[in-house]
C-alpha cells in the first residue's frame, strides 16, 4: 500500500514558515477567488458564455482553500478533508444538501481500502510479512547485487497489499543486519560509518523504492490508485476492477523494479564486492529464530490467498450462472475486502483467553485518516460537477486546445512528479484530478489518458526523503544522504516519467484508456 497511507493518518501539524503561510494565505487566496469569478460574463449576441452563480463560486473557494491547505499542510491532511462537510451545504445556500455532500465519505472503494488495511495488520500482527520477506531474499540469492534485488523484490511484494511505510520499517532492520554483517566480513575493506558505502545506498534505497513501485501493482497497493479509481466510477461510471488493475499495474511494476535496480548497483552507485560473506546464513537464522509457520500466520495466509484469489477472480465469479441464475452478480472487490476483515475477527486463536487473528484494538492501528481523505476528495470533486465548476475550468482551460495529447500527457504526469517531491501524494492527486478531468474534455480525449498517468506518478517520489515515508525512514539509518539520494532519485523520476507513458499508451488498453 502506498507510502501516504500512514504518512496522512499519522503526521503531525505543521508549525513551519510554510503552514503558517498556508493558514494565513489559503482563506484569502479562496475569498479573492470568489470575488474574482463573475456571475456571468454575456458574448456580443447576448448570451452568456462564461461565469459561475454564487453556488459554483462558493465550491470554486472551498476547492481552494482545501488544495492550498493540503499543499501546504497548515492543518492535518484529513482535517482539512472534513471541510465540504462543514462548508457545502452553508455556502452553496442550501443548493448541495448535507446528504449529497457527505455521500462520497461512504464510496465502495473506501470500504475496499478498509478491508486491505484489516488484512495487512493482521499479518503483523502474526509476522506473516517478515516470514515472506525473508523467503523472497533466501530465492534470490545472496550475490550483492541479488541480495538488492532480493530487497527490492520483497519490498514490492509486500506493498502489494500492506502499507509502503509498514513495510519498509519491517525490512529496515533486516537491511542493516545485513550491511553490519557486510561491514565486519570486510573489515577495513569496508568504509567507516559516514562514509559513502555503495552497498548500504544500493540496500537502503532499493528497500524504499521497492515499496513505491510495487505499490502501483494493485488497486488497494497505494491511496491514489484507489482515489482515481472511485474518481472515474463516479464521473464517468467507468469502474477499474481489481481484476482489470492487476496486469495493468503489474505489469509496470515488473517492467520499473529492474530498471531500478539496474539504475542504483550499476549507474548511481555501482557495486564493487563479488559477494556477501555469510548472507544466505544471516537470513536462514532469521527465519530460525521465527520457528516454523504458526497456526494464527496460516490462517491468516488461508484468508490473504482466498481474498485476493477473489478479487482476481470476482469479475468472472459475478458473471457465472447456474441454471439460468447468477447467485454471485452481487460479488464486489469491497465487499470481499469487508468479508475478509470480518473473517479475521471471527476466527479464533484462543477461545479461552478470547485471542482472534484480528482484534478491534488492533484494527484501532489502521491509518483511518486516509479514509477520511479519501471521502472528502470525492466530496470535493462531486461539489464541482454538480454547480458546473468543472466546465468553467474547462472554458479556462480553452487555451490548451490544439496541444499535443502526448505533450499534454508527459506535462501532467511531470509536474505531479514534481509536485509529491514536497507534498502528500494522496492530496495531490485528489487536488488535480477534477483539473485534469477538465483539461481531457477541452482537448476532447479520453480523460483516463490523462488522469491514469498523473496518478501513476504521483508515487514516483524518488529524490527527496520528505517525498514520502519509505525514504524518510531509510534516510534516517543515517547511511543516506540527500546529494545522494537525489543522485540516484533524479534517474528514476525521469525513467519512471517515460516508462508511465510508455506504459498508459501500450498497455491501457487493459483498463479501459
Amino acid at each position: 500500500m502506498g507510502p501516504e497511507a500512514a504518512e496522512v493518518a499519522e503526521k503531525d501539524r505543521g508549525v513551519g514558515p510554510l503552514a503558517v503561510a498556508g493558514l494565513i494565505g489559503a482563506p484569502l487566496l479562496a475569498a479573492l477567488v470568489y470575488f474574482a469569478i463573475p456571475e456571468a460574463v454575456v458574448g456580443a449576441d447576448g448570451e452568456v458564455v462564461s461565469g459561475l452563480p454564487a453556488a459554483g463560486r462558493a465550491v470554486a473557494a472551498v476547492g481552494v482553500l482545501m488544495a492550498a491547505l493540503w499543499l501546504t499542510e497548515a492543518l492535518p491532511v484529513p482535517a482539512t478533508a472534513l471541510i465540504p462537510l462543514a462548508a457545502m451545504p452553508l455556502l452553496t445556500g442550501g443548493e448541495l444538501g448535507v446528504r449529497e455532500v457527505a455521500a462520497p465519505y461512504a464510496h465502495p472503494n473506501i470500504y475496499l481500502f478498509m478491508g486491505g488495511f484489516m488484512i495487512a495488520l493482521a499479518m503483523q500482527t502474526w509476522g506473516l510479512h517478515r516470514r515472506l520477506a525473508l523467503r523472497i531474499i533466501l530465492l534470490v540469492g545472496t550475490h550483492p547485487r541479488r541480495v538488492v534485488l532480493g530487497f527490492m523484490t520483497a519490498s514490492a511484494a509486500l506493498s502489494m497489499w500492506i502499507s509502503n511505510t509498514a513495510t519498509t520499517v519491517m525490512m529496515l532492520p533486516i537491511a542493516l543486519s545485513v550491511i553490519a554483517l557486510v561491514r565486519r566480513r570486510l573489515g577495513e575493506e569496508a568504509p567507516p560509518p559516514g562514509q559513502t558505502f555503495p552497498f548500504a545506498l544500493c540496500l537502503l534505497l532499493g528497500t524504499a523504492y521497492g515499496a513505491s513501485i510495487g505499490g502501483v501493482a494493485t488497486k488497494i497497493g497505494t491511496p491514489p490508485n484507489l482515489e482515481m479509481m472511485a474518481f472515474v466510477s463516479d464521473n464517468y461510471g467507468r469502474e477499474i476492477t481489481f481484476a482489470q488493475w492487476l496486469p495493468f499495474g503489474l505489469g509496470l511494476s515488473v517492467l520499473f523494479l529492474p530498471l531500478a535496480w539496474i539504475v542504483l548497483t550499476r549507474v548511481a552507485f555501482p557495486l564493487r564486492i563479488r559477494e556477501v560473506p555469510g548472507g544466505a546464513e544471516l537470513i536462514r537464522s532469521e527465519l530460525r529464530k521465527m520457528g516454523p509457520m504458526s497456526g494464527p500466520e496460516k490462517g491468516v495466509l488461508a484468508i490473504f490467498g482466498t481474498t485476493a484469489a477473489l478479487w482476481t477472480t470476482g469479475t468472472w465469479l459475478a458473471r457465472l450462472e447456474i441454471g439460468g441464475v447468477a447467485p454471485l452478480s452481487g460479488l464486489t472487490d469491497s465487499g470481499i475486502a469487508i468479508a475478509a476483515a470480518l473473517c479475521l475477527f471471527a476466527a479464533p486463536v484462543d477461545l479461552r483467553r478470547g485471542v482472534f487473528l484480528l482484534s478491534w484494538k488492533k484494527a484501532l492501528e489502521a491509518p483511518w485518516g486516509i479514509l477520511v481523505l479519501f471521502g472528502g476528495g470525492l466530496s470535493l470533486a462531486a461539489s464541482i460537477r454538480a454547480t458546473g465548476v468543472d466546465q468553467f475550468i474547462g472554458g479556462l482551460l480553452q487555451v490548451l486546445e490544439g496541444t499535443p495529447v502526448l505533450i499534454l500527457v508527459l506535462g501532467a504526469a511531470g509536474l505531479l512528479i514534481l509536485l509529491t517531491e514536497v507534498t502528500s501524494n494522496t492530496a495531490t492527486t485528489v487536488t488535480f484530478l477534477p483539473i485534469l478531468a477538465a483539461t481531457a474534455a477541452v482537448i476532447d480525449v479520453d480523460p483516463l489518458l490523462l488522469i491514469v498517468p498523473a496518478t501513476l506518478a504521483a508515487s514516483c517520489a524518488f529524490m527527496m526523503p520528505v517525498a514520502t515515508p519509505p525514504n524518510a525512514i531509510v534516510f534516517g539509518s543515517g547511511e543516506i544522504t540527500i546529494p545522494q539520494m537525489v543522485r540516484a532519485g533524479v534517474w528514476l523520476n525521469v525513467i519512471g516519467l517515460v516508462l508511465i507513458v510508455f506504459w498508459v499508451y501500450v498497455a491501457g488498453g487493459l483498463i479501459g484508456v
